[in-house]
């Protein structure tokens, strides 16, 4: 497969010049936001697209999609095709895809199908909606104090995240909510908590080694929600893991719900389903929906790796508006994308 990655102020724009540069065929694979200039400072932020377009050594499959024009299961072919295209492993587009024909079927017994790939698109979606494990929202009633920690990999949206929870059950449900920060690593990324708390009038506190973890929770005083922001970990390092663990360790949080991007590819997904799998996550928040254009990567890879249950969504940076429960039908939404079509050739 030949890759390439292009930088935009928006994801139109890039898909645009995608389109221009390699034409229909090509497949978005992964989306994320980027600054330039130095070290991120002072810079523009824009949208980085990377994608991919089949090359010859591929076009014998394309030429069994041929040879099945006129099979009754042709369109489920390239549904296949499809899902295989945005990062789906090829035994689960195998069986979502001979699920979406037997839905179908099904949904029209004793009648003649009319298989499009609209309708069987429509009844992929059903079916990996209903593959999907949702779970409640955090719990939280007044006068009982419940610890919840946020962790993941840099860049997903830990902190952002962490502030809309805050101001959500500050604002709209009035609990009494304390901060508690873990991220000492990443540069202001204290000072952007320590933002947040004083717009909301929070209390907060900075934890640096386990053993002052006890004494800041007591600072806090009487809250009836602790949210925990917890620094980046790459999942390539299960020693940068066990130190995170063993600060959890000892916050012995109530709740610990997984950060995960919508815009990462399956594979990226399925390396930090693994890598935090000794966090032992109680839940999983998915992020960054408004910036890709395909969830089927990001899903399929929940779906095989049995993830903790969906807690909440989001789909912007307003604080506290874009952030929500978990919702199968929305995180489906956009599954397949529009630039992951797979024509057959003539």
């Amino acid at each position: 497969m030949h890759i390439r990655t292009f930088r935009a102020a928006n994801l139109q724009a890039a898909l645009a010049e995608i389109r221009t540069q390699m034409g229909p065929q090509a497949a978005v694979l992964h989306t994320r936001q980027v600054r330039d200039g130095w070290m991120g400072w002072l810079g523009r932020t824009q949208v980085e697209v990377t994608a991919g377009l089949r090359d010859a050594a591929e076009q014998p499959r394309r030429e069994r999609l041929q040879r099945s024009e006129n099979s009754p299961h042709r369109e489920t072919e390239m549904l296949r095709e499809r899902l295989i295209r945005v990062g789906v492993s090829d035994s689960l587009a195998q069986r979502w895809s001979q699920r979406s024909e037997a839905t179908m079927r099904q949904q029209h017994s004793g009648q003649a199908v009319a298989f499009s790939q609209p309708s069987l698109e429509a009844a992929l979606k059903r079916v990996v909606a209903s593959d999907l494990h949702c779970g409640p929202p955090i719990r939280s009633l007044p006068s009982q104090r419940r610890v919840v920690a946020l962790v993941g990999p840099t860049g997903v949206g830990k902190t952002t995240t962490v502030a809309k929870l805050a101001a959500g059950f500050r604002l709209q449900q009035q609990r009494r909510v304390g901060l508690l920060t873990i991220d000492t690593y990443r540069i202001a990324a204290v000072q952007q908590l320590q933002a947040y708390a004083d717009i909301m009038d929070l209390p907060m506190q900075v934890v640096e080694r386990p053993e002052q973890m006890q004494t800041s929770l007591e600072a806090l005083g009487d809250v009836d929600l602790v949210l925990i922001d917890t620094a980046g970990r790459s999942p390539n390092f299960a020693a940068r893991i066990d130190q995170l663990r063993v600060m959890l360790q000892a916050a012995r949080p109530d709740e610990t719900h997984l950060v995960v991007s919508a815009t990462s590819s399956a594979a990226s997904t399925a390396r930090v389903l693994q890598g935090f799998a000794s966090i032992r996550p109680t839940a999983t928040i998915v992020t960054k929906l408004d910036e890709t254009e395909q969830t089927a990567g990001v899903l399929a890879a929940l779906v095989e790796h049995q993830a903790a249950p969906l807690s909440y969504l989001t789909n912007g940076q307003q604080v506290p508006d874009d952030i929500e429960s978990s919702d199968r039908e929305k995180l489906v939404g956009p599954l397949l994308g529009t630039t992951a079509v797979l024509p057959v050739a003539a």
